[in-house]
């Protein structure tokens, strides 16, 4: 299990220990030492909260691959992280509403290979993950389409209007630089905008920079590249 609260880790691996078919291996709080438990302990399941204390989630289920299957296992409401999560690899989406003895009967699903998510949820999880992915037209109010940014992807796009780019933002937020621009990429698309100024004029029109924050655009052609 990957968690950034060392005390969550604890905690679930002696709750989940009391599951009979469940052995908990290893946790961690970042993507690089999750990635290390899992090459040398080869587990079945991983479970993993989107931000991590150093990477990301998203980025360890890629890290992974088809190696382990790892389910994502969140504070936010499923349907937030749920498209995302499905695209990176992940072979399930659960939130902490989940009952400890549920969460074990879901590790025992995502091992045998099924994917897994609570019945009960998966409406209104689909429905926010099909609003996080609502077409943008000129008339899209700034603030609905900030509202289906996650807080880490609030906070890259505060650093990002205050004129940081990957590499500095990484190292302000403790992420690695892939994480930083899968970040950067998640904020143009949710936006509806193709370039990083865009972006900041938004999050200025919105209060969502810094006060002295302020942007210059120079019109030239579009590289594609956040």
């Amino acid at each position: 299990m990957v968690d950034p609260q060392p005390f969550f880790c604890q905690s679930l691996a002696a709750a989940l220990s009391e599951v009979p078919a469940v052995e908990v291996v290893g946790w961690a709080t970042d993507e690089i030492e999750a990635g290390r438990i899992a090459e040398q302990r080869s587990p079945e399941v991983i479970l993993t909260e989107v931000e991590l204390s150093t990477g990301s989630g998203i980025s360890l289920c890629r890290r992974v691959g088809d190696g382990v299957r790892t389910v994502v296992l969140t504070r936010h409401h499923e349907g937030d992280v749920l498209l995302d999560a499905v695209a990176a690899g992940a072979v399930g989406c659960l939130s902490h509403q989940i009952d400890v003895r549920k969460l074990g009967s879901m590790v025992e699903r995502a091992a045998e290979g099924r994917f897994v998510i609570v019945d009960e949820r998966l409406h209104e999880a689909l429905r926010r993950a099909s609003l996080a992915r609502v077409s943008v037209t000129p008339e899209s109010e700034p603030s609905a389409l900030l509202a289906h940014l996650t807080p880490r992807e609030a906070e890259v796009l505060r650093l990002l209007a205050s004129g940081l780019d990957n590499r500095a933002i990484a190292k302000r937020l403790q992420l690695s630089a892939h994480t930083a621009r899968t970040h950067v990429g998640n904020i143009l698309r949710k936006l509806g905008v193709h370039s990083r100024a865009d972006a900041a004029r938004i999050a200025l029109s919105e209060e969502r920079a810094d006060a002295d924050t302020h942007v210059l655009q120079i019109r030239g052609p579009e590289l594609g590249n956040p």
